[in-house]
């Protein structure tokens, strides 16, 4: 028997009789039926199960089992139905990393991989390898899966020297169709490598769907280069679009490099039968760009993970807590909340012991610009990056987390605003973005969304002193289910059911 942390519960029916009205019903005999989990049985997190469950089951996260389930079925619902693998559809997800690599990109495949078999849908996953060698290299996210998958994620080595390779035996030939076809050469060469690994896995297995999810081309143009040879429904999933970054200076080359890419996207997507994006920016510009039509399906939190926290409590000063890098104080930029706190201290309002900010992997040379002019330093702290599976633990360890915004980038929610609304801890955001993120954290009572030094430094005093006296809520009270990525996958395995119903009709 395989799964997800929290065992399932194997409860007994009947254990208690309850006829009798003079006895307790502790004390009342019951009738205690033993049940058998067959091998090779995955459980999802939270189960609990009062039935047979046969050999090679797959029972979904939260499921009450209270019917025997066949060999070799999928249970989902609750209570749960069981339905045979065998009328499980297959969708094969294109993306360009998956953990336990940490890039830009793999959470996202990977958290739909790990729910779609909840609701009818089997991934395999096609994506690339970092080699060991490689600097990009990076094993630390690493994601529970159930075992069923893991020979189903196909990893393509393809290293820095691969690369360099292609670039260095190009034809002049190569290179004119490189410059009409940029996806070719960005990352060079791998869209032919994936090319070659993935073909005898589309014809030696039954695929009912491609779902191809960008942060770069080559994904989407394999993806539609499988959907027209074999004659399947595409859908594109745009993490990351060039009109993201508008507001950011280019040069020339830059420039004609995003126009090529904006040529080639329009090309591809002519054969796509749905569109999923991450923000109402996205969706507004792709729906523009491209005339079709588009669903948002956000980044999220998973549930099992990123969840509230009863940790014992300490006193200690007022913790607001960052996860993450800065890759420079032009595009994450946390000055105003160093000003409003140096102001504070100097002025007496508060002392050096009441407050403390503490960035995890975030580089302090970063930060330094901003740090050596102010007249006390004392309050922030510098740690080492933590693994992935330690963060959720941290953020419930903080009065407050904080979000810096994507200065000069539209549309760029964060998973870590999603994960932050998981644990439940009211979220600082500043500078406000005036956009999307400010209007889902006060739609959802997130936290607070600050972009001026003097309003940050009356709410600064306003939640430390309501924390000194034990008034400062331990965790917001907003629904934040909705932004799940079981939810999340939940809504997307229904667009992919739409698509497929209509492919066939």
């Amino acid at each position: 028997m395989l799964s997800l942390p929290k065992l399932p519960v194997c409860q007994r029916k009947n254990q208690h009789g309850f006829a009798k009205t003079d006895i307790p019903i502790f004390k009342q005999p019951g009738f205690a039926t033993n049940y058998q989990i067959g091998p090779d049985v995955w459980f999802g997190a939270n189960c609990s199960t009062m039935a047979n469950v046969g050999e090679g089951c797959v029972i979904g996260a939260g499921q009450d089992v209270v019917k025997d389930i066949p060999d070799w079925s999928v249970a989902v619902g609750n209570p749960a139905i069981s339905k045979s693998r065998k009328q499980v559809k297959n969708v094969l997800i294109i993306c360009g990393s998956f953990p336990p690599q940490s890039l830009v990109g793999g959470l996202r495949p990977a958290m739909f991989a790990k729910y779609l078999l909840n609701y009818g849908w089997n991934p395999w996953v096609l994506t690339r390898n970092f080699t060991k060698e490689d600097f990009r290299y990076d094993e630390k996210m690493p994601i529970e899966l159930p075992d069923s998958l893991k020979h189903q994620i196909i990893k393509v080595d393809y290293s820095l020297v691969d690369e360099q390779t292609y670039l260095e035996t190009r034809t002049i030939i190569d290179k004119i169709r490189d410059f009409f076809y940029p996806e070719y050469s960005n990352p060079p060469g791998l869209y032919f490598a994936v090319k070659r690994k993935s073909t005898d896995i589309i014809l030696n297995n039954r695929f009912d769907l491609i779902f191809a999810t960008i942060p770069d081309q080559w994904q989407l143009t394999l993806g539609a280069h499988f959907a027209e040879k074999y004659k399947l429904p595409l859908i594109a999933d745009f993490r990351d679009i060039k009109e993201q970054e508008e507001g950011l200076g280019r040069s020339f080359r830059t420039s004609l490099q995003v126009i090529r890419f904006a040529i080639r996207r329009f090309i591809t997507t002519r054969n796509v039968k749905h569109i999923i994006t991450v923000s109402e920016f996205h969706k507004r510009t792709l729906e523009k760009r491209l005339k079709r039509r588009c669903s948002i399906i956000y980044n999220g939190f998973d549930g099992a993970s990123f969840k509230p926290m009863n940790l014992p409590k300490g006193k200690g000063p007022f913790r607001i807590i960052y996860i993450g890098r800065i890759l420079d104080i032009w595009y994450r930029n946390p000055k105003i909340l160093f000003i409003a706190l140096d102001e504070l201290i100097t002025q007496g309002t508060i002392s050096l012991s009441d407050v403390l900010i503490e960035f995890f992997g975030t580089e302090r040379k970063k930060l330094d610009l901003l740090i050596k002019d102010l007249k006390n330093q004392e309050f922030i702290k510098f740690h080492d990056r933590i693994s992935y599976a330690d963060v959720p633990v941290k953020l419930n360890e903080a009065q407050m987390l904080l979000l810096l915004t994507n200065e000069g980038r539209n549309g760029i929610l964060t998973t870590k605003l999603f994960e932050y609304a998981g644990v439940k801890k009211p979220i600082l955001c500043i500078p406000g973005d005036q956009k999307e993120i400010d209007k889902l954290i006060h739609d959802y009572r997130l936290g607070y969304s600050i972009s001026d030094v003097n309003t940050l430094k009356k709410k600064l005093v306003e939640w430390i002193d309501s924390y000194n006296v034990g008034s400062f809520p331990v965790h917001i009270s907003s629904n934040v289910e909705f932004f799940s990525r079981e939810n999340q996958t939940r809504v997307l395995s229904q667009i992919f059911n739409d698509v497929l119903e209509i492919q066939n009709s």
